[in-house]
């Protein structure tokens, strides 16, 4: 039986050979065909400005006492590391 290998090689270049363009587009060839340019708006998604309802005072509140005051940003100080113990000389 006959290795496979050349009939694999062959198969490949085969396909590479295929997939290239005969020859490309002279770029200064003002009779040379290109695709239409594309327009999007760029306000195409634009959401205009909506006033949000404004919240009760108090539900805001009870949300920054339940993280713990101002939202969680100012936290008690941190412990100061304990002090190492001290090794005595050799």
């Amino acid at each position: 039986m006959r290795s496979a290998f050349p009939v694999a090689l062959l198969a490949g270049f085969a396909s590479a050979v295929a997939a290239q363009q005969a020859t490309p587009p002279d770029p200064a060839d003002p009779a040379a065909a290109v695709p239409k340019p594309a327009y999007e708006s760029a306000f195409s998604g634009y959401r205009p400005w909506t006033e949000p309802a404004a919240a009760r005072w108090r539900e805001p509140n009870e949300d920054v006492r339940r993280l713990g005051g101002h939202a969680g940003h100012v936290k008690p100080a941190a412990k100061a590391p304990a002090a190492a113990p001290k090794k005595e000389p050799r």
